[in-house]
């Protein structure tokens, strides 16, 4: 199965959402590869960056909200488990 049709199943989106998909891939791709160094990305660590990117789109995204001041509190980075699978794969650069 297709990275994208992947998480068109695991986020039960219809075909309207692609284009906002394959955005995501292409900037969570990105992003792997700026912080691990590696030649080419990893799919599975990719999908689940993607994931938690869309989540944050809407208030799935929200750590904590208070409703008489209106705060609102969003996660800043990727869960631990997904900080802890790119770090996995993060090579060591000599500069």
């Amino acid at each position: 199965m297709a990275q994208i049709d992947t998480l068109k199943t695991l986020l039960q989106i219809d075909d309207s959402q692609e284009g906002l998909l394959n955005t995501l891939i292409e900037q969570c791709e990105a992003e792997y590869l700026r912080r691990t160094h590696q030649a080419e990305a990893d799919e599975p660590i990719v999908t689940k960056m993607v994931i938690e990117q869309y989540n944050r789109l809407g208030n799935e995204g929200i750590q904590s909200i208070s409703y008489s001041g209106i705060n609102e509190t969003y996660e800043s980075d990727y869960s631990e488990q997904t900080q802890k699978l790119i770090r996995s794969k993060t090579r060591l650069v000599a500069i």
